[in-house]
């Protein structure tokens, strides 16, 4: 026989799971050394997010959990990665695309490597993420920026494909490709543009490999 749950017996059943995911995390979290002010901090700002987005809690808390080699007692320790910790954070909770939450991560990782933090443009990746669509990572994943010989010259990603050109414009936009296209003889300006990576598109897709 199946019982029935009333409304209030609903909502004590969802609050006792939320309770009891968030002790796990918190578990989790004290057995990673010095992680306990930055999580501290965390919680303080983002407790209600975090216990609505459990899900991404735990695999923010995973992360740190499975590179011990990355994310060291000094790193923890550091106030500059704090500060970091708590800002990725919080957008990382708001994040509903999973593989852009796979780049989110690998950025994070690359900002916990970085050797002088301040320099590392932590809030231009995240903000520059937030804005792309899957498609738009697809394209730019297409345009190989890490092959060398694009240095030196430019190319249309998909020639004359319709299908994806606001998705190179908006890569435009952001300031990851540049079109180059100029006065071209006997270019169609509805066709795909010519581009070129910018610097920070080469640092960008760096994090782009989320196998």
């Amino acid at each position: 026989m199946k019982l029935k749950l009333s409304k209030k017996d609903k909502i004590l059943t969802k609050d006792s799971a939320l309770v009891v995911a968030d002790h796990i995390i918190d578990q989790i979290a004290k057995t990673i050394p010095v992680i306990s002010i930055a999580w501290g901090l965390s919680k303080a700002l983002f407790e209600a997010g975090m216990k609505l987005r459990q899900q991404r809690a735990l695999e923010w808390v995973e992360m740190i959990r499975d590179n011990p080699a990355i994310f060291t007692k000094e790193i923890l320790a550091d106030t500059a990665f704090q500060d970091g910790f708590v800002v990725a954070l919080e957008k990382y909770l708001i994040e509903r695309d999973e593989e852009k939450r796979k780049i989110f991560r690998n950025i994070f990782l690359g900002y916990t490597n970085a050797r002088d933090k301040a320099k590392f443009p932590l809030e231009k990746f995240i903000h520059t993420l937030s804005q792309l669509s899957e498609t738009d990572v697809e394209v730019l994943r297409d345009t190989k920026v890490e092959e060398e010989e694009l240095d030196y010259k430019n190319y249309q990603i998909y020639g004359g494909n319709y299908n994806r050109i606001e998705n190179i414009y908006n890569l435009i936009g952001l300031g990851l490709l540049l079109d180059v296209t100029g006065s071209r003889m006997g270019h169609n300006p509805q066709n795909s543009p010519f581009v070129k990576p910018t610097f920070f598109c080469k640092e960008f897709v760096k994090f782009l490999n989320t196998n």
